[in-house]
């Protein structure tokens, strides 16, 4: 209980935020919990709940690698209206779906869920659109699987939600969808496509799903960052249900625990990309060193045995405990196409192999310096939750902090390719302590600014498109080989 208190008093104060021009930047790392503030500016945009009460959203969007956050504020709720912070689910194009959890509905004494769809228009003042009609599984999930799409034939002005919905284990769904176009939801009731060959139940997915994603041309990836991805066009008339499975983690086999701490996958220009955290421990043996006593430790003892004047060992003999410690990390990438059944290597980066060669970072953060190895490194610092960018760079991000306990935290920019740090930035807050400052990517910033930014007419323009060409051609002269280097090309792998 008081845990939970705590959490909800640290969603009063939320942190700084820093853009180095008035620009939006193409893409966030956004916080998925709200603060409680009244902030207004030029995100700000508010909609009727069903109860007829106004809520205000706002944005205060920070360059990434800082976090971002969202504010939910006003002067019709007050703290106890809210059964925990509002939720950010998803997000796709200019879109983000919320998700308001109310102490008080539309009937009395029970407690209301409700969906609400922000949309930033390029040039025009951002929408917030409430979901009428939730279906029952949707608002009584405490883990719901709900992402939002936009239709591609009206400049994102209209949008799908879809929901998966697993009905018996492993295999049998139900998909929920809502059209903005005709107000309502469909359901219906799908079995996934198991690979064939023998599948044993434990490697399908679970009903936990850890993230949704946008795998591109309508297709919605969840995403069990420990089994694997259920992908689904979500436009189809008749959608179908596959699977694209995720290498199992060595020292993990049972795959047990919340995989976020060391895995995230995300989708670029129509290839999936996969980075795990290998955090490695050593077993550290505690030696228990009797010497002599002498006429000094009569100060503190009343008998001195004999055992204690004629023996001793200074080697400290046998080791009576271990204890485990940290002994740094390596990160393992891979990608694939959507339409691949193979993963392919991307980048092994181990921690001793990254250079901290920035002054600026040592000045930023002096606890880089590591006496023992003579240089700056990463070792005296503990890093958790790997986060991949939308903008095709060849860098993970990494939350990373000196002591465990501590609120202060910095996103660390690991470059795979280079095995440099790119970058380091400050995100302090109390969400921080304990790494559960937990985050999701978004573009819908760039769509808070009235033209497009140089970068993104150039993603648009979409040069990898020649390597998903070449991979779905019929052309006989097509190897896997030649389809990996293009795929490097497209993911911006580079020899």
């Amino acid at each position: 209980m008081e845990e939970s208190f705590l959490a909800f008093a640290s969603s009063f104060d939320p942190p700084a935020v820093d853009r180095a021009t008035d620009r939006y930047a193409p893409w966030a790392l956004l916080g998925t919990k709200a603060y409680f503030v009244a902030q207004d500016n030029d995100t700000t945009s508010e909609a009727v709940t069903s109860t007829g009460r106004t809520v205000k959203v706002t944005f205060c969007l920070a360059d990434p690698p800082g976090i971002s956050y969202f504010c939910v504020h006003s002067p019709d709720f007050q703290r106890e209206d809210f059964l925990m912070e509002p939720q950010v689910l998803s997000s796709s194009k200019n879109l983000v779906l919320l998700r308001v959890a109310f102490t008080v509905g539309p009937q009395r004494n029970s407690s209301h869920t409700e969906f609400f769809v922000y949309k930033a228009g390029r040039g025009n003042p951002p929408s917030l659109t409430p979901i009428p009609n939730t279906p029952a599984i949707t608002i009584n999930s405490p883990h719901p699987n709900v992402c939002v799409m936009p239709f591609d034939d009206d400049d994102g002005e209209s949008f799908l939600l879809a929901d998966l919905c697993m009905t018996r284990p492993r295999s049998t769904y139900k998909l929920h969808v809502f059209s903005s176009k005709t107000g309502g939801w469909t359901t219906t009731p799908l079995q996934l496509q198991i690979p064939p060959g023998r599948v044993f139940q434990e490697d399908l997915p679970s009903p936990y799903i850890d993230k949704v994603i946008d795998l591109g041309g309508g297709v919605v990836g969840w995403v069990d960052l420990w089994r694997g991805i259920v992908r689904c066009n979500v436009f189809d008339d008749n959608p179908v249900l596959s699977f694209i499975p995720i290498p199992i983690l060595d020292p993990n086999p049972k795959r047990q625990g919340d995989p976020r701490p060391v895995r995230d996958v995300a989708c670029y220009n129509g290839f999936i990309r996969f980075i795990e955290l290998d955090i490695r421990v050593k077993n550290v043996p505690v030696y228990k060193k009797t010497t002599r006593k002498m006429t000094k430790d009569l100060d503190t003892v009343d008998i001195i045995y004999d055992s204690e004047l004629l023996f001793h060992d200074d080697d400290g003999g046998n080791p009576v405990e271990h204890y485990l410690a940290d002994d740094g990390w390596k990160l393992r990438s891979c990608y694939r196409h959507a339409s691949w059944d193979y993963w392919c290597k991307w980048h092994i980066v181990d921690i001793d192999e990254v250079l901290v060669d920035n002054p600026n970072h040592y000045v930023l953060l002096p606890h880089l310096w590591d006496a023992q190895a003579g240089r700056s490194t990463l070792r005296n610092m503990y890093s958790a939750y790997p986060v991949l960018g939308m903008d095709g760079d060849d860098v993970v991000y990494l939350m990373s902090k000196v002591e465990y306990h501590d609120k202060n935290a910095w996103m660390v920019g690991v470059h795979l390719r280079k095995k440099t740090v790119e970058v380091v930035v400050p995100v302090s807050s109390e969400r921080a302590r304990l790494f559960k400052q937990s985050v999701i990517t978004c573009e819908f910033s760039e769509y808070l600014n009235a033209a497009p930014s140089t970068r993104a007419k150039e993603v648009a323009k979409g040069a990898p498109n020649g390597a998903q060409n070449c991979h779905l051609s019929s052309d006989s002269s097509i190897t896997p080989n030649n389809l990996i280097a293009a795929a490097n090309v497209a993911i911006g792998k580079h020899s």
